[in-house]
């Protein structure tokens, strides 16, 4: 019985030896973003008559925070970012003071509702065609967008740059403001006319601990 007892040891503690090891815990990398060093744009098509004036509207946000998750398999990270409905502000070089003001005033009351609605939030939910080279990466980023309290699925094709401890991230898409139950904004007798579709773009740096 003891001998028995003795070769089971010995066969427990070989099959431990040959065991494959874990491989180690890989903790995901998470950065956050730094608005002083990022531009999220919208941009708006004129339709009406002052289109000959101002074919396009510039609008600048000015601020918002977020944070990206970057694990070991680079398919699940995660990103999210809110902003401020009230710093969102016409940047068209163009512009005199006084129409500025009249757009912001259309803009906060009208079309984003910023009182009722401050903040527009941004959460991702998957990522799909990722390509990776070296420092860079593409992917299309999928995620939920909340916009004046309608949250739609949208799709933002994104390429990533990793540089040391920083990340750099570039993109653009087009969205309706119909899905979010926006009216586009007209007005003036059909000299003002805003498009339905607008396009996002954005440049963000962030950082990493």
């Amino acid at each position: 019985m003891t001998l028995v007892f003795i070769q089971s040891l010995s066969v427990v503690s070989a099959q431990r030896r040959s065991a494959p090891k874990k491989p180690p815990n890989m903790t995901a990398k998470n950065y956050s973003i730094v608005d002083a060093q990022s531009q999220l744009t919208i941009t708006l098509i004129q339709e009406g008559i002052l289109r000959k004036v101002h074919p396009t509207h510039h609008v600048g946000v000015k601020s918002f925070s977020g944070r990206i998750q970057l694990p070991a398999d680079e398919s699940k990270a995660s990103a999210e970012l809110d902003a401020e409905a009230k710093s969102f502000v016409n940047i068209d070089k163009s512009m005199s003071d006084f129409e500025r003001s009249g757009f912001h005033k259309v803009l906060h009351e009208e079309v984003l509702a910023s009182g009722k609605h401050p903040t527009i939030k941004f959460r991702s939910v998957s990522i799909t065609n990722v390509q990776k080279s070296g420092d860079n990466r593409s992917f299309t980023l999928n995620g939920d967008l909340t916009l004046r309290g309608v949250t739609k699925r949208v799709a933002f094709p994104v390429k990533v740059t990793i540089h040391g401890n920083q990340l750099r991230a570039t993109g653009e898409e087009h969205i309706k403001q119909t899905d979010f139950g926006i009216t586009p904004y007209s007005g003036g007798f059909g000299t003002i006319k805003i498009g339905d579709q607008l396009k996002v773009s954005f440049v963000i740096v962030a950082t990493g601990s």
